[in-house]
């Protein structure tokens, strides 16, 4: 193990120990008692009515109040709060109304803040494998803001989302159900000769006697409802499922290799449903469409802006032989 692997254990391991006594969220389950003494901290109260101050390039609000110190820095409540507003909601509700999971929170950012300063003391930040990582945490930062202020302006009226329902109208539809019989011929001559008496006429019942199969539950294409419809190619199932009642299918072969013809007993058809039934989905389908074509369209302008070159065929070059890949996803 590396000696940067090392440090990362031991810095997890300690932060778990500040947030493994009854923590909301960290120790899921049965509380247990923490086995590290808590670090005993001095409490600190200022006057809500303090002069604004310069906090990390922020002004401190007049209603703000100190929560630590660390040396010469001072952490004001809505520094924490800040990071907490970007929690889940589960974890924001504890962050809101459980003393203890608060404490906690606290106690693990500022530790991670005294072991910053730690590491700047002993000169880490000077380490060539720490500055790649922060010049990268930096351009994930700066990138990610960029697309969630382009999103941010994004607006959905309502005339895009009918247009987008009309248009997508099928993906909304209750799909046709059947319920079907099936007989399986011996072999290709078989299920020929019993598909051109059903040409001429004769019944599906007549034809196929005992060799019948009857199959009593309602089947839609998006759950055909048993092995043998399963096996079936996608468009094997779209033709049976376009069937009406009464008629019988073509010869039909399953990923096995068996043959079947289908007859459709009963159906009930294709039924659409009106916006305000999926309104919801609509929204969201469109709202995700719609910000993926955004993002699309604002990579696309960075890789033009910034004059970008992706050297393709010298990354597939250089990759080790047994790496290579036919389906390259760069190809």
């Amino acid at each position: 193990m590396s000696k940067r692997s090392v440090s990362f254990v031991v810095v997890c391991l300690f932060l778990t120990s500040l947030v493994c006594f009854e923590t909301p969220g960290f120790a899921w389950g049965k509380k247990s008692k923490a086995v590290v003494p808590e670090p005993k901290t001095e409490v600190k109260t200022e006057p809500k009515t303090e002069v604004k101050v310069e906090l990390q390039n922020e002004t401190v609000d007049e209603n703000d109040y100190l929560i630590a110190e660390v040396g010469s820095k001072k952490i004001y409540f809505s520094e924490i709060n800040r990071v907490a507003q970007k929690l889940n909601r589960f974890l924001k509700e504890n962050f809101e109304t459980s003393q203890n999971w608060r404490l906690n929170f606290i106690r693990q950012y500022i530790a991670q803040i005294a072991l910053a300063e730690m590491a700047e003391k002993e000169g880490l930040a000077q380490d060539e494998n720490v500055k790649a990582d922060i010049a990268k945490a930096k351009q994930g930062i700066l990138a990610e803001k960029l697309v969630t202020d382009k999103l941010a302006q994004v607006l959905i009226a309502e005339e895009d989302i009918q247009n987008y329902y009309e248009q997508n109208k099928g993906k909304y539809q209750i799909k046709a159900k059947i319920k079907i019989d099936y007989v399986k011929p011996k072999n290709q001559k078989d299920a020929e000769k019993m598909l051109t008496q059903f040409e001429k006429g004769k019944s599906f019942k007549k034809i196929t006697g005992r060799k019948a199969v009857k199959m009593d539950s309602w089947m839609s294409e998006d759950m055909p409802g048993s092995p043998e419809l399963e096996g079936l190619t996608p468009e094997d199932k779209k033709v049976l499922f376009a069937l009406e009642a009464g008629m019988t299918s073509r010869i039909m072969t399953n990923k096995d290799g068996d043959l079947f013809i289908f007859y459709v007993k009963e159906k009930d058809p294709v039924k659409d449903r009106t916006l305000e039934e999926v309104r919801r989905q609509v929204q969201s389908e469109l709202m995700r469409e719609t910000n993926q074509k955004i993002i699309t369209d604002l990579v696309r302008d960075a890789f033009q802006k910034e004059k970008v070159t992706i050297y393709e065929s010298t990354i597939i070059e250089n990759m080790a032989p047994q790496n290579k890949k036919e389906n390259s996803p760069l190809s």
